[in-house]
């Protein structure tokens, strides 16, 4: 069984509305739930007593006790003195720890291998996601692979409306529910390209349309302590299917072709 956040996580969008509250705020604040009482949970969350022990067994939890000792469980860290660069290299560490629990080997060498095939990718992402998908796109490019990526709702439909079976299409979304993707994807998969999605969630609309769901771990349980980057997880899963990629050797060779070119150029 996952750990607890990540279970909250990857079943938010199967919850009802009050059971969302009470998740949002155990995301938000998992900290504070080791000293809570039902009776006061279920009033800040304007809940009832009864929809927090339904909200606890649908996560896996027999009882709210246990919910709290499985909350306490997961967001253990390895935190030093406050100091804040120990501080961060812990919540690195659970991030990339959760997203292991939430990681199958074998759907990142799937997700390598539809793109080693594919007659063209097309990475769809909007705001963070989207400097992710170019950020990915670049080392694609650089293994010589045609590839592109597509950053706004108008580039997104015009691309997948000529996309064929042939293609493969990489969106990311962290909530599984970014509209203009969802209108790309859907017109991509009538057009009978590959979709692999890349997010946070399960049980999502675009969860529902991806051939291949790729599940990252989200930070949010940690950003009450500070900015955080929301792509260290998605960016985590990218270099992972990058590795596998890179050893191929055609694509490590191609690799070391555009490198040596563009460090020609800086000598220019």
């Amino acid at each position: 069984m996952l750990p607890m956040l990540q279970q909250i996580q990857v079943n938010y969008h199967a919850l009802s509305a009050a059971e969302k509250r009470i998740a949002d705020y155990v995301m938000s604040a998992p900290e504070e739930l080791a000293n809570i009482h039902i009776k006061d949970l279920a009033a800040k969350c304007s809940v009832s007593v009864a929809t927090i022990t339904r909200f606890c067994r649908k996560v896996g939890a027999a009882n709210f006790v246990e919910f709290k000792m499985s909350v306490r469980d997961s967001i253990r860290t390895e935190e030093e003195g406050g100091e804040l660069i120990a501080e961060m290299e812990s919540i690195y560490k659970a991030i990339i720890g959760g997203s292991r629990e939430l990681i199958n080997q074998d759907d990142i060498v799937q997700a390598a291998t539809l793109l080693e095939n594919a007659n063209r990718i097309e990475i769809y992402g909007i705001g963070s996601s989207g400097l992710s998908g170019q950020e990915m796109k670049f080392r694609l490019m650089r293994m010589g692979m045609r590839v592109d990526c597509h950053i706004d709702s108008h580039t997104m439909v015009m691309n997948a409306s000529l996309l064929t079976a042939a293609d493969v299409v990489l969106a990311i979304s962290n909530s599984g529910h970014t509209v203009d993707i969802q209108e790309a994807v859907a017109l991509a998969k009538e057009n009978g390209a590959t979709v692999i999605l890349l997010t946070n969630h399960e049980h999502t609309p675009l969860s529902e349309m991806a051939d291949l769901l790729l599940l990252s771990f989200s930070p949010k349980p940690f950003y009450a302590r500070g900015f955080l980057n929301a792509q260290l997880s998605i960016v985590h899963v990218l270099d992972l299917i990058s590795l596998v990629l890179a050893q191929n050797e055609e694509r490590a060779k191609a690799r070391r072709k555009t490198l040596h070119a563009l460090s020609q150029l800086k000598k220019i």
